[in-house]
């Protein structure tokens, strides 16, 4: 029973953090080598508090950041069974899918936004495409999970279906905003050029 409850801790704790969103370039940290300057950008995001993402931006050198990193897994895996992948080998296994699956241009599968989704939900229960409202624009990519769904490894139960949309290079959640961004793209790949 202690053992769940080590495990709950830190889901409990991001339940209660509510957290502000951010813009990937603000979760960089520029003082850092390139192994450790990118690692909140995607799922780690959603899976740290704030306190720990405050932490980790003021963070100087490497070796600050791998003892961090190693403490954020520990907290984690506390409590996992034996024959249980920990919350680490989890994360670990789904971002080398994501690497393999979701990569787009110089950008790791790891850190786009269908990557995130899967790294924290896993395989969603089925993948549906949806025809766009109008000629000439985006077919959407549409993830449904069940309502049972087990906690993602942010501590939180996935949403019951999470949208996507080709913008430019990358595919991105869908909302207004990346509806606009599309039509933008397609009106400069009609407009003539002189």
């Amino acid at each position: 029973m202690a053992a769940v409850a080590l495990q709950a801790a830190p889901a409990e704790a991001r339940k209660k953090d509510k957290k502000k969103d951010r813009d990937p370039e603000e979760l960089f940290n520029p003082l850092l080598g390139i192994e450790y300057a990118h690692w909140l950008v995607g799922p780690i995001y959603e899976i740290a508090s704030e306190e720990e993402i405050a932490a980790y931006l003021d963070f100087i050198d490497d070796e600050e950041a791998e003892s961090f990193i190693e403490e954020f897994w520990k907290k984690r895996n506390q409590g996992t069974g034996f024959f249980e992948d920990s919350p680490e080998e989890i994360f670990n296994q789904r971002a080398e899918t994501a690497d393999k699956r979701f990569s787009e241009g110089a950008l790791p599968g790891r850190r786009t936004d269908r990557g995130t989704i899967f790294i924290l939900f896993g395989e969603p229960e089925k993948i549906e495409y949806e025809s766009p409202g109008k000629v000439g624009g985006a077919t959407l990519e549409a993830w449904k999970y069940p309502k049972d769904a087990e906690e993602g490894l942010g501590g939180e139960s996935p949403k019951s279906s999470y949208r996507f949309i080709e913008v430019g290079d990358h595919t991105v959640f869908f909302s207004q905003q990346s509806a606009q961004r599309r039509e933008l793209e397609d009106r400069r790949k009609l407009k003539p050029r002189y």
